[in-house]
């Protein structure tokens, strides 16, 4: 009977020890949040429009201000499952990494690590999830959800996205020539 009590004592120690092991292991790297400055798209069309050019750069800095207003006007992921920081940053080839600092059931902290494909879908510009990982453990790309930016919405009427192209160094916005038409709404506008 000792030796069974001993033996249910050493397990439930093992049993803590491996739960506060995995705890730490998922738990975030770093602090993050969901705060973000507003980016100016549609001012900076109309100086794009002015200056006669066709295409826009947003920095890292811009595209990481739209992908985290986007989740924090959502930060709840699934049931269980709250954003409470995010982090991204271009990649080249259309690719963007993101840093998450995730809440499970309130209490549990997992940071996940994701690199996401940019598609251009009108209105919208859409991260496909590539890979996904924690502390370097991938994890199945198909049980996250992609991530949609409404980057055709803060655009002035008249005003379409042609493509849309990202390296390291910023994402480019190619617009489609207005018509004429575009053009007298987008005047009139102002």
């Amino acid at each position: 009977m000792k030796k069974l009590l001993i033996a249910l004592v050493a397990l439930v120690v093992l049993a803590a020890a491996g739960g506060f092991i995995i705890y730490r292991y998922v738990a975030p790297a770093r602090p993050l949040d969901l705060a973000y400055e507003p980016v100016p798209i549609e001012n900076r069309a109309v100086q794009m429009l002015k200056k006669m050019s066709t295409e826009l750069v947003l920095s890292e800095a811009d595209v990481n201000n739209l992908a985290k207003a986007s989740i924090a006007a959502n930060p709840q992921y699934a049931p269980d499952i709250r954003i409470t920081g995010a982090e991204f940053r271009l990649l080249a080839d259309n690719r963007l990494a993101a840093e998450l600092n995730l809440k499970v059931k309130s209490r549990v902290p997992v940071g996940l690590s994701i690199v996401y494909r940019l598609e251009w879908s009108e209105p919208n510009l859409t991260a496909v999830v590539e890979q996904a990982s924690i502390r370097g453990i991938d994890l199945p790309a198909d049980r996250f959800d992609d991530v949609v930016i409404p980057l055709g919405e803060e655009l002035p009427q008249g005003i379409h996205i042609k493509r849309v192209e990202s390296d390291a160094s910023g994402l480019r916005v190619t617009f489609k020539l207005p018509s004429l038409r575009d053009i007298q709404r987008l005047i009139e506008g102002l």
